[in-house]
């Protein structure tokens, strides 16, 4: 049977309301496909031992078992697996070092927690932290030492503002994160107040390892005696240049 112009333009009609009904799914959905590409490179590069997170499990104060359940904004804060500027993170917990502020308010945290395993090489340390109250800026917050299988250990100098800060934001229209280069911020949602005018901050931090040729076996954490408290909640060992 011979197609008409009318049939004609009826299918070709159909085809075009076909064609821009899916443009439209593909339009509204496309942060949620870039996000599914995203975490799926991740898992990916865990899988080919290009980034490992860290099991931190037992050097957590506060496992993500007791957090995530809270009416609190902990019970907001993403846990488990994760994917941060494009570094896979397994947030299990909350590690707390001693800081003034929380100590005059009666929470006293550990000055040290030593010891996390490693065993294995590295380039990079990807740190997703933050911090419980201010400090001037360039304050040093905590140390981080890399222990190697030869005896060697190399200290990173964790500062207030260039690489970690408090993560009650002062709020406004604009959230301003650490200034330094290694550093972005990682994640922004939840608040500090039940109004909600105070999100929460958290950054990713690289640290870069000068022996990446040894196995750095474990890493301890030394809180700096300041006013703020450092906070760990993950860890990522990897090649470096996986955060942008």
């Amino acid at each position: 049977m011979a197609w008409t112009n009318s049939k004609k333009a009826i299918v070709w009609g159909a085809v075009l309301v076909l064609l821009a009904s899916v443009a439209t799914t593909l339009f509204f959905q496309r942060d949620n496909i870039a996000n599914w590409r995203t975490v799926s490179e991740a898992k990916h590069a865990v899988a080919k031992h290009i980034a490992t997170p860290l099991d931190l499990t037992a050097s957590y104060a506060s496992p993500a078992s007791t957090m995530e359940d809270s009416s609190s904004y902990w019970g907001e804060v993403p846990w488990e697996f994760q994917v941060f500027r494009h570094v896979p993170l397994q947030i299990d917990g909350v590690m707390y070092l001693w800081g003034a502020g929380n100590a005059k308010a009666g929470a006293v945290f550990p000055e040290q927690i030593v010891g996390i395993p490693v065993n294995q090489k590295f380039e990079t340390l990807y740190v997703y932290h933050c911090t419980f109250y201010v400090s001037p800026k360039g304050t040093p917050v905590y140390d981080m030492v890399f222990r190697y299988e030869n005896g060697d250990s190399a200290t990173n100098t964790i500062r207030y503002g260039i690489d970690t800060m408090d993560f009650n934001t002062p709020g406004g229209t604009k959230i301003v994160g650490p200034s330094g280069s290694n550093t972005k911020v990682a994640w922004v949602g939840s608040s500090f107040t039940p109004d909600g005018k105070h999100p929460l901050l958290f950054s990713l931090t690289a640290i870069n390892n000068p022996q990446p040729l040894l196995q750095v076996t474990s890493i301890d954490l030394f809180s700096s005696k300041n006013q703020s408290a450092g906070v760990v909640l993950a860890m990522t060992a990897g090649k470096a240049g996986l955060m942008k």
